[in-house]
C-alpha cells in the first residue's frame, strides 16, 4: 500500500505558481493548502515589491501578504438567454461587498463593482458571480488591473454579448476618487 503521507512532487505552471490538482481541490489537506497559499502570497508580494521598486515606488507602513490574480475563482456559471428581446442587465454590488488588496500596502481597497451588458447567447448565474466577486478579497493588484481582469473574465463567460461594460468605483484613498471602466463599445 502506498504511503499517502509522502509529499508529491510539486507541479508549477508557466505563471510560476503551484495550482491544485483535481483531487486536491476536492479533498485538500488543510496544512498543505495553507502552506501553498502562504508561499504563493509571499512570492507574489515579493514580485510586486520588486516591480514597484523599479519605478521608485516604496510601500508605506506595514506590508501584508496577498495572493496573485491567478488564484481568483476561474469559473462563472452561465445560463442560456433564449429571447429575441434585447434587454440590458445590470449587476451592482453594495458598498463593502467588493474588495481586493492594495499591492502597495496590503490594505483592503473597497469599492462598488458595476457590470452592465446586453446578452446575446448567455446570462450570468448570480450565485456563481457572487462567489467570483468574493474571490478577489485576498488578491493584491492595482485597481485598474482588477477592473481589466474582471472584464476579461466576464466577457469570456458571456462569449458574445452585444456589449459589456465593467466599472469599479473605489472608496476614496488619499483624497482621490478612482473609477475604472472597460467598455466593449470603445
Amino acid at each position: 500500500m502506498p504511503n499517502t503521507n509522502e509529499k508529491q512532487p510539486e507541479t508549477r505552471h508557466a505563471d510560476g505558481y503551484a495550482h491544485l490538482t483535481d483531487s486536491e481541490a476536492i479533498n485538500p489537506k488543510p496544512d498543505t493548502l495553507l502552506h501553498d497559499m502562504q508561499q504563493q502570497a509571499l512570492k507574489h508580494t515579493e514580485l510586486s515589491l520588486e516591480y514597484m521598486a523599479k519605478y521608485g515606488i516604496r510601500p508605506e507602513g506595514q506590508v501584508h501578504l496577498f495572493l496573485p490574480p491567478s488564484t481568483r475563482q476561474q469559473e462563472i456559471h452561465r445560463l442560456p438567454y433564449e429571447h429575441d428581446t434585447r434587454q440590458v442587465i445590470t449587476y451592482e454590488t453594495e458598498p463593502g461587498e467588493f474588495s481586493a488588496l492594495c499591492p502597495f500596502s496590503g490594505l483592503p481597497d473597497f469599492g462598488v463593482l458595476n457590470v452592465e451588458y446586453m446578452p446575446k447567447s448567455w446570462i450570468l448565474e448570480l450565485k456563481s458571480l457572487k462567489y467570483y466577486i468574493l474571490s478577489w478579497r485576498n488578491i493584491g493588484a492595482t485597481q485598474e488591473d482588477i477592473t481589466a481582469y474582471i472584464y476579461e473574465d466576464i466577457h469570456k463567460h458571456l462569449a458574445d454579448p452585444h456589449y459589456l461594460i465593467v466599472s469599479t468605483q473605489y472608496n476614496v484613498r488619499g483624497g482621490i476618487n478612482t473609477t475604472c471602466t472597460v467598455d466593449s463599445r470603445s
